[in-house]
């Protein structure tokens, strides 16, 4: 048991626990014309009938920003002419819990819990009480008295419902997840309200189809950009962004654009006075601290500042500026000492490191010298600060140790840490060279409280480019992509992204300046819901495969956790001691100093020189798996199959049962049709060392059973004939898919080859 519980918590260390998606239904409200109003209908068909002690549950959150939020969450109407309602009242959080005409209690739940995060709301009826009870966050809040027998029945409707005698088109502007119907604790439907497109969504116990109008979901606004504005302006512009009031600045010769992304609305004023040149290469930055709005060229040393009441900026640049020696540079303004600070960039084929920073005080400029660890000349990096600003992230780039563009250029994929008091440069990781190269968008946004970093990141050696979203940590040389792409036109200094971040609207925004010789400067602006999903790989395939990489993807898992099993009862007869205790490797603890003084300079191999074995899998520290020749296989296990292997783990020495592919599918693959997937599970054909065939059923506890099939051809299709009267297929159709199968076969053979077994290559059989 010791050495399991060393297991789970190397399991935990390297997995990151499982990514939580973001997911829901989002109602459309009074900012909607009735019609385009929203409402979830549990009970199209046949109504729900109350039972000794039925419970509704489904969490709840407001969405910020709107004026009105009155409206109906959920409306329970009996067949016997009985309401149990939950009503909005106000912005403020009022609530009504309300039980017929007779019976009304008010509450109020608090702004930040309402607007910031999920509230999770509880119905019960109380048979033998007569009762109806409320529950808040698991606080109970009120109850009341209801008449309902065994023949009561009800209808159950979230916002707008067209009910007889019931119809009502208030709706507040809602989010609403994972509602729940149980009785006696038994779950009996389960609609997580996953799903990303459609009018319906479906319970994933007993498949019962709720109807929803004008839906918005909420899955693909957390994992596809949406292209909201473009403009075009001329010269060079900059932009900048206030995160107080969500507004982004688009800084262009004779007008200030502004874009709200709480009201989602474009605005620009022409200057009285036009600026008499833009040069390219300025850069602009937003004050909050004394919410000013600034313009800066570093090679003439001047930083202006825009006049609210003229309507003007400040001062203007030179009419024939010099050609910028810092394309690219970082910036951010520090609130420990309310001054400016440029980091690196790029000119005259040189890349900078030079740290310069600018007093609003006194209107003074110095370069200062720094301390601490070297820190690479570089642009096309991302820079980020922490909440009090006395602390900056730079992480990337392109540059070079000397400088000099012609002395071997190269990517950076450091993490430094800036610090303005001590106005010194510490090292905190690097990354593991990528398989393809990529540099930085101009900003970080940095959370402190999570420990995490986002960026956007996007190859530099082509035109047609692409941002993805990155989100990293900051402590340890581990990250992963987020999100579809953006496309980006890359033309080095022609170029420029951002990324912002709408703490109220919870929204990431990037931004994208694409200007050419004599043409105008196309801006565009993106937004994401956040926190943003995960690209899944399954969600990259197109549309025409879907259904294959689904039941490719269930086949898989199956077929791995039939490995793991046989491979752990031959590891068990193999290393099981007298006293029953199974042993596993463990790599030896080493000091957060040890582990980055040897980094960079000795492979992770050498952890385990010691070793007995070379077929083995380590969890603690960096995840590594080695075959049994000694080569480290670890970069064929994708983040996804990690995924399934502790699914897998976890629940097979949980109850020794392993996981079914319900399960299995509704946790990795929530996001997609479960239609078929009760036809399409768990069909799963293994080849041992011994040339047996055995069918695995996991839906049914995990049964194996060994087949011999006839191998046979109809209308082309080869097929396996089963005679087997526990099995409910006779005919399992033999695909053969190399370029969707790819990437699986190549796993499944590295595992098989760790544990001497034999997969059938590029076969798969199924229904």
């Amino acid at each position: 048991m010791r050495n399991f519980l060393y297991l789970m918590t190397g399991l935990l260390l390297f997995s990151g626990g499982l990514y939580s998606q973001s997911y829901g239904l989002q109602f459309s409200s009074h900012e909607a014309i009735p019609e385009k109003r929203t409402s979830l209908n549990l009970t199209p068909g046949e109504p729900l009938c109350l039972k000794e002690n039925t419970q509704i549950s489904f969490d709840l959150k407001f969405v910020p920003g709107l004026n009105a939020y009155f409206g109906y969450v959920i409306r329970v109407i009996t067949t016997d002419n009985q309401n149990i309602d939950l009503v909005s009242i106000d912005k403020a959080g009022n609530f009504n819990f309300v039980i017929g005409e007779s019976f009304s209690y008010a509450f109020k739940i608090d702004s930040s819990s309402l607007f910031g995060k999920w509230n999770h709301c509880e119905i019960r009826f109380d048979k033998k009480h007569q009762e109806v009870i409320f529950f808040l966050n698991n606080r109970l809040v009120t109850k009341g008295k209801l008449n309902f027998t065994n023949t009561t029945c009800c209808k159950v409707f979230f916002g707008t419902n067209s009910q007889e005698r019931y119809k009502t088109i208030d709706v507040p502007p809602m989010q609403l997840k994972d509602v729940n119907i149980t009785d006696n604790q038994k779950r009996q439907y389960s609609f997580q309200l996953s799903e990303t497109s459609g009018n319906r969504a479906l319970d994933i116990v007993e498949k019962k189809v709720a109807e929803i109008k004008n839906p918005v979901w909420i899955a693909p606004r957390h994992l596809n950009w949406s292209q909201v504005k473009t403009i075009e302006t001329t010269a060079t512009p900059s932009v900048a962004f206030d995160k107080k009031n969500e507004i982004l600045y688009i800084i262009s010769v004779d007008t200030l654009y502004r874009y709200s992304f709480r009201k989602n609305q474009l605005s620009g004023s022409k200057l009285l006075e036009s600026r008499q040149v833009l040069p390219a290469g300025n850069q602009s930055i937003y004050d909050d601290n004394f919410n000013r709005l600034h313009n800066y060229f570093i090679d003439e040393k001047t930083v202006s500042t825009y006049d609210v009441v003229e309507n003007a900026w400040k001062l203007n640049f030179s009419a024939k500026p010099k050609l910028t020696e810092f394309w690219q540079a970082n910036k951010f303004i520090s609130s420990f000492d309310s001054t400016l600070y440029i980091i690196g960039g790029y000119g005259q084929l040189k890349y900078k490191n030079l740290v310069q920073r600018f007093s609003f005080r006194d209107n003074t400029w110095e370069v200062l010298q720094t301390k601490g660890d070297f820190f690479m000349p570089r642009y096309l990096s991302a820079l980020g600060v922490n909440a009090t600003a006395d602390t900056a992230y730079i992480i990337g780039g392109y540059g070079s140790k000397t400088g000099h563009q012609t002395v071997n250029p190269t990517y950076n994929f450091e993490l430094m840490a800036y610090s303005v008091a001590g106005r010194s440069f510490k090292h905190i990781y690097t990354f593991k060279q990528p398989e393809k190269e990529f540099c930085f968008a101009n900003s970080l946004i940095i959370n402190s409280e999570e420990n995490q970093f986002y960026g956007l990141t996007f190859p530099n050696d082509r035109f047609n480019s692409h941002l993805q979203l990155i989100r990293g940590s900051l402590s340890t040389p581990e990250y992963e992509f987020l999100g579809d792409s953006i496309p980006y036109s890359f033309h080095d200094i022609e170029s420029f992204a951002d990324l912002y971040y709408c703490p109220s609207s919870k929204k990431l925004v990037a931004v994208t300046l694409v200007s050419a010789i004599n043409k105008p400067t196309t801006v565009k602006i993106f937004t994401i819901d956040f926190p943003p999903n995960r690209l899944n790989v399954t969600q990259a395939v197109n549309a025409s495969n879907k259904s294959m990489f689904s039941l490719l993807a269930i086949l898989f898992s199956s077929i791995l956790l039939v490995l793991f099993i046989f491979a752990l009862r031959n590891r068990r007869k193999q290393t099981l001691k007298p006293d029953g205790d199974m042993q596993f490797p463990v790599v030896p603890t080493q000091t957060a100093s040890q582990s980055l003084a040897t980094e960079d300079t000795s492979s992770s191999h050498g952890l385990y020189e010691n070793r007995t074995t070379s077929c083995s899998i380590f969890l603690f520290g960096n995840f590594e798996v080695i075959d049994k020749e000694g080569n480290d296989i670890t970069r064929q296990f994708t983040p996804l199959l990690k995924e399934i292997f502790l699914l897998i783990l976890i629940n097979t020495f949980k109850d020794g049962k392993g996981i079914s592919s319900d399960k299995l599918y509704e946790t990795i693959w929530v996001d997609k049709p479960i239609k078929d997937a009760r036809n399409n599970f768990s069909v799963n054909i293994v080849k041992l060392t011994d040339g047996r065939l055995i069918y695995v059923d996991l839906k049914n506890d995990g049964q194996i059973m060994e087949i011999d099939p006839e191998f046979i051809e109809i209308a082309g299709q080869k097929v396996a004939k089963l005679n087997n009267p526990a099995i409910d297929y006779s005919l399992l159709p033999i695909y053969e898919n190399p370029k969707i199968a790819s990437s699986i076969i190549g796993n499944l053979m590295e595992v098989s080859r760790v544990h001497s077994l034999k997969v059938i290559s590029s076969q798969f059989l199924g229904r």
